[in-house]
């Protein structure tokens, strides 16, 4: 299979033109909301991780100790 004889476009062309580019807002709203996301994400992250330090902790005080102070 070679392909095709002539080169073929991508889409056929449209009478009514190419989609709008987004506007000013439209970027601001998406990248505020993917900033908030991101904040969202680290602050989860850092909870988790926090939590799983404070078990690990609390398991080696609780192998010395034999109970949590």
């Amino acid at each position: 299979m070679t392909g095709t004889p002539a080169p073929q476009p991508a889409t056929p062309p449209v009478s009514f033109g190419a989609r709008p580019a987004p506007t000013l807002g439209m970027r601001t709203a998406r990248r505020g909301m993917a900033l908030v996301r991101m904040v969202f994400l680290v602050g989860f992250t850092g909870f988790l991780g926090a939590a799983v330090i404070a078990t690990v902790f609390a398991a080696v005080v609780i192998a010395i100790n034999g109970r949590l102070p």
